[in-house]
């Protein structure tokens, strides 16, 4: 854990941009963090990086031809292998005792997160915090340790999304490969 934070970890660089989402200050999983960062992670001895990457149907990318569609289908696309990918990481930690998974972007378990009211969690047990919000630089891990580029979207759907979320152990443990999602 230590030498993934000397390496990837920039906070003032990345959370300027966690600034800028919508989900700042307003999903629970998202900066500013409620937590103590440092003595988070400080429980930890490793961190084991899990990769998605969603390739995406040309007929897709093409119907996709306005922003608003571009906006639309990449939402439903990443938030749809998201949720299943929270899922096996919860399945994960159940079999490396004492870990916990770190999520790719902001929880999205509720259609309105109770942050914006000020009210705690509804989803505790379920919900993750982000690799973003500890100032992770995702684009930099995710080309190192998986060997992908990731792709925006700008004036069409990429090719493929990427997502990235991590478990953290306390351990040195090796977790079981999650499956092909389809």
């Amino acid at each position: 854990m230590e030498l993934f934070q000397q390496k990837y970890q920039d906070r003032e660089k990345y959370l300027a941009y966690c600034r800028e989402c919508p989900k700042y200050n307003n999903v629970w999983s998202c900066p500013p963090l409620q937590i103590d960062a440092d003595a988070y992670l400080s429980k930890y001895a490793w961190v084991n990086v899990v990769g998605a990457k969603i390739i995406l149907d040309h007929k897709v990318i093409e119907k996709a031809d306005t922003p608003e569609k571009i906006k639309t289908v990449g939402w439903t696309i990443v938030s749809e292998v998201k949720l299943m990918l929270e899922e096996e990481m919860r399945k994960l930690e159940s079999q490396l005792p004492g870990s916990v998974s770190l999520s790719s972007g902001g929880c999205s378990l509720c259609g309105e997160c109770t942050r914006k009211t000020g009210k705690t969690c509804r989803q505790v047990d379920k919900m993750r915090y982000s690799m973003d919000a500890f100032g992770f630089d995702l684009s930099a891990i995710t080309k190192d340790m998986l060997g992908i580029e990731i792709m925006w979207c700008k004036d069409r759907l990429p090719d493929y999304f990427t997502l990235i979320h991590g478990i953290l152990t306390r351990e040195v443990a090796f977790p079981p490969a999650i499956r092909h999602l389809k």
